[in-house]
């Protein structure tokens, strides 16, 4: 499966909080309108001995009535979301405390078994509002209590007078008061809890609000690390496969993907559909546990892999992390390490090998131009002679590798520059000119590299195409190939000829330094032009061909990779 970025989806703090303060809003005016329903449902059943609305049933009707509809339409508001959420959540507090205070009065004021809604209306406002709306809104609801409980002594005070016929109700209503204990208790009580709850709720909706923004933001930091391994994953020269205990591949990178030639991999897909030979060497290490696995080429165009097995945690059942090396890079390394100190030191000492060398170039010169000087002493003059120029080489060769880190990649289009490259080439070759093919597909393929050395690369691959691709008393045949990968669509140059091929014992040994074939050549010539390559972010590489002869292609690095580094 490729790499998918873990951010993608994830909302910030503030429209989260938004979210979820909206979906409480409508959660609670879902209940409102559930318990206006039931309530209405209570009043209808129960005609003769009714709990709710018994003093004024036609009062209780109509409030519970109105209530349900300013429910439904608190519903749609919070899917509309205009106007604000505080604005619809004071208007709802208000609606509350006003609708059931009122159906409280008219099911028989303080005994009425409705007063628990009240304490409901108010512990839900304290979830959405601030502590101080929370707290005015059970005040509100105790005075309204207080307020509603007051207005019925009054009208039983009026009553009791015109039942006495007595002009002064306030004496009745005084005296109401003073012999109503149970009712004050019930009062004080009552707006103790409201208080509680309001406080109370708030507190723990407070809590559970920094609870969850605390969680959200832990999570965006573990999706931030996440993020950050696969960047690292992704890029890592390494290729990476990640598989479950049943083989099942979980996570490929781009390097692994390019290695094995995958264009792509669905999730689970199991490993050996994909690579044969890797999951072979799993299941050999699975039951051997032998950390030395033998390496495998997944296709002839592709390198030599070395796979390395590690758990990812200490049980049977964990994943298993598949590191991918590519066995030419691993050598190369290695032989750059040993080269390392002698390149310096004999770049060093190239500039002194010189001076003494041009001494005996001149010496020589003065020898074959002696008239006293026998035939004899001519041909070992110019063997000497020949032996400087030699040395002259290998010393221009070693200083190019000293300087193989000064390039300046540009975009080159291949087909002009090419067609420039083979008209110098051809005017330049020594003895009978080769047939030449030369072929571009697309005719728009662009590569980066530094041209000079591009240049250096090809003439040294064409040259040796001349002197060792062509049989006996037959004319050399070089075809220059450029094109892209099928698979992947990397940009590659090939230069093949139609000799004799290289012999099988030599084939791992040509791009070591100093390794020559030849008796005046000097070993250096693809390995300096595998060093340029890989300067400028390309491989080189042999590839034989079946019905023989050579060639060698120059996988150029994508042009998007190479200009995001650079």
């Amino acid at each position: 499966m490729t790499l998918s970025n873990p951010l993608a989806g994830f909302q910030t703090d503030r429209f989260m909080d938004r979210r979820h303060l909206w979906r409480v809003f409508r959660a609670t005016n879902i209940y409102r309108l559930i318990l206006a329903a039931l309530l209405l449902a209570a009043f209808a059943l129960d005609e003769q001995n009714r709990l709710f609305g018994k003093q004024e049933p036609r009062l209780f009707l109509s409030t519970a009535a109105v209530y349900m509809i300013v429910a439904m339409v608190a519903i749609a508001g919070s899917y509309w979301r205009r106007p604000h959420l505080s604005i619809q959540a004071h208007l709802q507090l208000l609606i509350d405390l006003t609708a059931l205070t009122i159906m409280i009065n008219a099911s028989g004021g303080l005994s009425s078994s409705l007063n628990s809604l009240l304490i409901a209306a108010v512990a839900a406002s304290a979830i959405l509002l601030p502590l101080i709306s929370a707290l005015l809104a059970a005040a509100m609801g105790f005075f309204l209590l207080t307020a509603s409980w007051l207005v019925d002594r009054w009208q039983a005070a009026e009553t009791l007078v015109r039942l006495r016929r007595e002009p002064d109700p306030w004496i009745d209503f005084w005296d109401g008061l003073s012999n109503t204990s149970d009712d004050w208790v019930r009062l004080g009580v009552l707006g103790c809890v409201l208080f509680i709850a309001a406080g109370l709720t708030h507190a723990l909706a407070e809590r559970a609000r920094r609870g969850e923004a605390l969680a959200r933001q832990r999570t965006w930091e573990l999706l931030e690390i996440a993020e950050l391994n696969q960047g690292i994953i992704r890029h890592l020269q390494n290729g990476v496969v990640v598989v479950d205990a049943v083989g099942q591949v979980q996570l490929l990178n781009d390097t692994a993907r390019e290695w094995l030639d995958i264009p792509d991999v669905a999730p689970g897909m199991p490993l050996h559909e994909l690579s044969l030979p890797l999951a072979q060497r799993l299941e050999l290490w699975l039951r051997q546990g032998n950390p030395d696995v033998s390496p495998f080429r997944p296709a002839e165009y592709r390198p030599e892999l070395i796979p390395r097995f590690t758990r990812l945690s200490g049980h049977q059942a964990a994943s298993i992390l598949i590191l991918l090396e590519d066995s030419d890079q691993t050598a190369a390394q290695l032989q750059q390490i040993k080269l390392a100190a002698l390149g310096r030191l004999t770049a060093g000492i190239a500039h002194e090998i010189r001076n003494p060398l041009a001494a005996i170039s001149h010496a020589v010169q003065l020898l074959e131009e002696s008239t006293s000087a026998s035939a004899s002493d001519q041909r070992l003059a110019q063997i000497a002679h020949d032996n400087v120029k030699r040395a002259n080489r290998i010393i221009n060769d070693v200083l190019d590798l000293a300087r193989r880190d000064r390039i300046k990649p540009e975009r080159l289009a291949l087909e002009p520059w090419l067609e420039t490259f083979s008209e110098e080439l051809l005017r330049s070759v020594d003895g009978p000119s080769p047939q030449w093919r030369q072929q571009v597909d697309p005719a728009d393929l662009v590569v980066v590299f530094d041209p000079h050395q591009l240049r250096q690369v090809l003439w040294n691959l064409c040259a040796n195409a001349c002197q060792h691709g062509v049989r006996s008393d037959q004319i050399p045949r070089i075809e220059l190939r450029a094109g892209r990968e099928n698979s992947h669509g990397r940009p590659f140059v090939e230069v093949c000829d139609a000799g004799p091929g290289i012999a099988p014992e030599n084939i791992s040994h040509l791009f070591e330094p100093f390794f020559t074939t030849r008796a005046k050549g000097t070993g250096l010539g693809l390995y300096l032009a595998r060093e340029l390559c890989e300067a400028n972010r390309a491989q080189l590489q042999y590839l034989p061909i079946a019905e023989g002869g050579s060639c060698f292609r120059i996988n150029f690095a994508p042009t998007h990779s190479v200009s995001e580094k650079d």
